[in-house]
């Protein structure tokens, strides 16, 4: 369609005349000729060559065109579809008015601007007539700021003109849908990484990248035709001036935001990178400038932009070189990924400044699409390599953690309310009502001196690890080696007790019994099975950590840690393998079930008050043990003489015993005790308790 034109009002010439309060579209009186207009775009401030900043001008341009009689859009529904259009305008067909965005203000401004894109105005029937028809359509706008940079909203921007077709063809051309997939896939990462970074505040480029994710969506948004189809493009609809604001503002950010994501992928805190800074200074500046300038000054600005954006992107290209040359990882992938993003970027600024073709193509799209997708996978990348090195430090931290927990047990971590060891400080305490076991390997001074260096820590390892594990079994924990010692600590309430009525007393005297049923079946030719003592006594302690910065340990105090180690001493003593205090047999649930027997109250060393002792003898041989058990009554008895001073009695008692078991070691002490006492009575203050001058 060949299309000529008239510039029919300005602050020079006279008025247009009006029919009925509009100007007079048919404009056959205008004083101004018609011209011959270019191919689309069309800018009527070039075309006229309008002043620089001298006000508002009306243009009227008008074509025509030929349907048969046989045109299928005599008899369907058809529509005019304008690419855009701006700043006011009216559109005539066949002197009927179809559409009119017309703002007139008193003070010679534009009132709203409306200029518009993706434009489908419907065609009423009966307007289209067979053979010749006329279009015309009348534009006001406002003059250019600068004869450098036109205002390409006074007119046609785009190079494709319009079209009238079917309403049916319109709106199946019009689909955007790569637009709308763009829009929602840049905004789902966007969103995302900003998320991601906000979880892991030390990558940076997270939050760069995904603000360039957010800043292309919503720049791709505001530029498609999908925002104006529903929210602009209805009749008096908004102003046009904040769409563009928001245009090209979200535009200005998105390649210094790119560079300050390249830096921090490549280089972290590596260099200053003062051209990044300069860039991004501008930017803001740029940005800043968007929001607050007249709209007239916005196309100067956007223009004045891309200039600027053309170095940038070149800088961009060098730096993702530097990166390559420097061997950086995955720099090639996104050389590349950048490379031809910068190429058709480059060409789309140019094309916009110079109008080299005059529409903008789909291809910088995709192409940008490709180049997000590049960047995606080299984060993919990146966090799939963060993430195996998070596992080896993590295996590593597991391996160094499971080493702490075998010098530093979980379970007194756990007592200590603390979640890890990492949370233990020096002078951290807590009391407490435990078990505490004292174990001992009698004899191992001399076995020590059959073996060698390296067959000595074999011939420990084989008993203190198997004790080790009946320990753990038994819902304890082992809070100390001691040389050929063990100090371990049961908890009345343990997540490991298997049964539900367990105490502390009850696991501890378990342990004890299966230790000494274990030494039996563990030994060797030169040693022999070993000899176990185990003191085991119930009350209350403390656990706490001592020691300085450089050297931590766990440690237990109080009477009760203290008489446990007095009480497995007296083992020996006594010659006994398991000995309990009365504050353990008294918290033991199984009593019935227990083989044990009361053999004796004593005052340990440095203590005041006494503690009644129990031997259990359930690790015993067997025939030992049934021995102890008819005779425990009898036992009892001649104690009980014992302790109140019949001595002759308590004496005949255990010399009838000893001569029918001499190998019962409480039998024999107690018969030579009764013995010595008839020969040697004792004082008036005799209260029948034994009293321990050393340890």
């Amino acid at each position: 369609m060949r299309w000529e034109g008239t510039l029919i009002g300005d602050h020079e010439k006279t008025p247009p005349p009006k029919v009925k309060g509009k100007t007079d579209l048919t404009a056959e009186n205008s004083t101004k000729s018609w011209i011959e207009l270019p191919r689309f775009p069309l800018a009527f401030t070039k075309i006229f060559k309008l002043s620089p900043r001298s006000g508002i001008y009306e243009v009227h341009i008008r074509g025509s065109f030929d349907i048969s009689k046989e045109n299928r859009l005599l008899s369907v529904p058809t529509g005019i579809y304008l690419p855009d259009i701006g700043e006011n305008w009216r559109i005539r067909l066949n002197d009927k008015l179809l559409r009119e965005e017309w703002y007139d203000s008193p003070d010679e401004e534009l009132a709203k601007r409306r200029s518009v894109k993706g434009l489908t105005v419907p065609i009423p029937a009966g307007i289209l007539k067979p053979g010749k028809n006329e279009i015309a359509i009348l534009f006001k706008g406002q003059a250019a700021v600068t004869e450098y940079v036109p205002n390409d909203h006074f007119g046609f921007y785009h190079a494709s003109g319009f079209k009238i077709s079917s309403l049916e063809e319109i709106y199946d051309s019009g689909t955007e849908y790569l637009d709308i997939f763009l829009f929602g896939i840049y905004f789902i990462f966007g969103f995302y990484h900003v998320l991601f970074f906000v979880t892991r505040k030390q990558d940076s480029y997270y939050l760069f990248f995904g603000l360039f994710s957010l800043l292309s969506s919503i720049y791709f948004y505001s530029t498609s035709y999908l925002i104006y189809n529903k929210f602009v493009n209805y009749p008096g609809g908004p102003d046009t001036s904040y769409f563009y604001r928001l245009e090209f503002a979200s535009l200005v950010p998105i390649v210094p935001v790119f560079l300050l994501f390249a830096r921090d992928f490549f280089y972290r805190e590596e260099g200053t990178f003062w051209a990044i800074r300069i860039f991004c200074g501008a930017s803001i500046a740029f940005f800043i400038a968007t929001w607050i300038l007249p709209f007239e000054f916005l196309l100067s600005n956007l223009r004045l932009y891309q200039f600027l954006l053309i170095p940038m992107l070149v800088y961009v290209l060098f730096f993702s070189f530097q990166a390559i040359r420097r061997k950086k990882p995955d720099s090639v992938k996104l050389f590349i990924g950048i490379g031809v993003c910068a190429l058709f970027g480059i060409w789309d600024t140019l094309d916009a400044i110079y109008k080299i073709v005059g529409i903008h193509y789909p291809y910088f799209k995709i192409a940008y699409s490709v180049f997000i997708i590049v960047i995606i996978s080299l984060l993919v990348s990146r966090y799939v390599s963060l993430y195996k090195e998070s596992q080896m430090l993590n295996l590593e931290i597991s391996r160094q953690r499971d080493a702490f927990y075998r010098f530093v047990p979980s379970d007194f971590i756990s007592i200590l309310d603390k979640k890890s060891p990492v949370e233990i400080k020096i002078g951290d305490s807590k009391e407490k009502t435990m078990t505490v076991f004292f174990a001992d390997l009698r004899g191992y001074t001399t076995v020590s001196e059959k073996l060698a260096p390296e067959e000595n820590i074999k011939y420990l390892n084989r008993y203190l690890s198997a004790f080790e594990d009946r320990i753990y079994k038994n819902a304890g924990f082992v809070d100390k080696y001691i040389g050929d010692a063990i100090l371990a600590l049961f908890s009345d309430h343990s997540e490991r007790a298997e049964k539900e009525k367990f105490n502390s007393a009850d696991n501890a005297l378990q342990s004890a019994i299966e230790m000494v049923r274990l030494t039996g079946s563990i030994g060797g030719d030169m040693t022999g099975p070993a000899d176990l003592g185990i003191g085991i006594n119930t009350g209350t302690l403390i656990l706490g950590t001592v020691g300085s910065d450089r050297r931590i340990d766990t440690t237990v105090v109080g009477d009760t840690v203290n008489l446990s180690s007095r009480v497995q001493n007296l083992t020996a003593f006594y010659k006994t393998k398991i000995l309990i205090t009365h504050h353990t047999f008294l918290r033991l649930n199984l009593l019935s079930e227990v083989r044990a027997r009361e053999i004796d109250t004593v005052i340990v060393k440095g203590k005041t008050q006494p503690v009644i002792l129990y031997e259990v003898y359930e690790g015993d041989p067997p025939e030992l043990a049934d021995w102890k058990d008819s005779v425990k009554s009898k036992l009892n008895e001649g104690i009980i003489l014992y302790k109140v001073g019949d001595f002759k009695s308590a004496f005949a008692i255990f010399r009838e015993l000893y001569k029918k078991k001499p190998l019962d070691s409480v039998v024999r002490l107690y018969a030579k005790r009764t013995k010595f006492f008839l020969n040697q009575t004792p004082g008036k203050d005799w209260d029948g308790i034994f009293r321990l001058h050393r340890k």
